[in-house]
C-alpha cells in the first residue's frame, strides 16, 4: 500500500505542477504568495517530480492552500485517483 500512496502523491504533484504552469507560468514566487508560503516550499514540493529522494511531500493543509491559490477544489485534484486493489482488500476483510 505504501507504494500506491507514493504513486498517488506523485500524480497529485504532477497535476498541481501542470496547473501551476498554466496559471502562474511556472513562477514559484507568485504561487507561494498566492498560497501564503515560502518559495522554497513550492520548489521543494515540485523537486519530487525530478528526484523522488529530494524535496518534500505535500501535506493535506498545503494541498488545500495550493488548490485555493490555483482556484480548484481538492476533489478536482484527486478525481480518478485511488489505491489499486482497494476494493478487493476491503471485500476480503469483510468476509
Amino acid at each position: 500500500m505504501e507504494k500506491e500512496v507514493k504513486r498517488l502523491t506523485v500524480e497529485v504533484t504532477k497535476r498541481l505542477f501542470a496547473l501551476h504552469q498554466s496559471k502562474f507560468g511556472g513562477n514559484n514566487v507568485h504561487l507561494a504568495k498566492a498560497c501564503g508560503c515560502s518559495e522554497s516550499t513550492i520548489r521543494n514540493i515540485f523537486a519530487k517530480l525530478n528526484d523522488k529522494d529530494k524535496g518534500q511531500d505535500i501535506t493535506l493543509g498545503m494541498a488545500f492552500r495550493l488548490c485555493h491559490a490555483l482556484e480548484i477544489k481538492l476533489s478536482d485534484l484527486a478525481e480518478g485517483l485511488g489505491i489499486k486493489g482497494e476494493n478487493t482488500n476491503r471485500k476480503a476483510k469483510e468476509k
